[in-house]
């Protein structure tokens, strides 16, 4: 691993992998329980779908690995790793596991404080799957108009894509609308941190009414389904998709290009 995948982290360590927990995390012979750092997807409280790969790939041998931050509430380490080895013999390929896990489209990149540094490594691996809509791109992103579809990811890391009709704006949460009832709609929620992060790219929040865009991050109920944006790499532009995502052809087509609204009264 070098810097652009660690994110300049380090010392690099070594040691034995014993089993990965249901949650995909990496537990050591020692006891030590190393997380990979910037990835989500596939389920809150339910074993996520990138285990298996993960028991096959380095169960019972030795990783490197080094430490993107301290260790969470729970104890885990989050770390970069890749295998020594792989079935075979064969020498251990350059890739991170978190690489290889969102080429396969088993992980989404999430844009998590301490990966910010190595975040375009990530998101370059994860759209080889996004484009050949493998593995959890086959059913994402979610259409911003499919509220049932999003409401049920509650809880949950997920991608959502679509047109913003308007802004709304208070003295301290900027609000995307996706549709035109505020209170049922999707929305997304950009907080001080993310208003601040937006700006240092070249634009303001209201500059994005009518703009089609990516988001991605936790949904939660707001009066609708809500994502909260406290980083720029949460938020992609999108203009040169069309409207048609995924099939889905209910909600506010033919919108236009939408409006900035100055107050919000969410």
């Amino acid at each position: 691993m070098d810097e652009r995948e660690t994110g300049g982290h380090g010392p690099l360590e070594q040691a034995l992998v014993t089993t990965v927990s249901p949650a995909g995390d990496l537990v050591l012979a020692d006891g030590t329980v190393l997380r990979l750092a910037g990835l989500a997807g596939g389920g809150a409280g339910a074993e996520v779908v990138w285990r298996a790969w993960l028991i096959r790939r380095v169960a019972g041998r030795d990783i490197v690995f080094a430490a993107s931050g301290p260790p969470d509430r729970y104890g885990r380490r989050p770390v970069f790793a890749r295998d020594i080895a792989v079935p075979g013999g064969a020498a251990a390929p350059v890739a991170s596991l978190q690489q290889a896990l969102l080429g396969e489209g088993l992980a989404l990149a999430r844009p998590e404080a301490s990966v910010l540094g190595c975040l375009p490594a990530l998101l370059e691996a994860e759209a080889s799957a996004r484009r050949a809509r493998r593995g959890l791109w086959r059913r994402l992103p979610l259409d911003a108009r499919n509220v049932a579809a999003i409401r049920a990811e509650q809880g949950r890391f997920t991608i959502i894509t679509g047109r913003i009709l308007d802004v709304g704006k208070t003295s301290r949460v900027d609000y995307l609308n996706f549709g035109r009832v505020w209170r049922q709609d999707m929305t997304g929620r950009i907080e001080a941190p993310g208003r601040i992060a937006l700006e240092a790219r070249g634009f303001a929040p209201g500059d994005l009414a009518g703009r089609r865009v990516t988001l991605r991050g936790t949904v939660f109920e707001s009066g609708g389904p809500a994502v909260a944006i406290r980083r720029a790499g949460q938020l992609d532009l999108d203009d040169d998709v069309g409207d048609d995502v995924g099939g889905y052809m209910g909600g506010y087509m033919g919108e236009g290009r939408g409006r900035a609204r100055p107050t919000g009264d969410e």
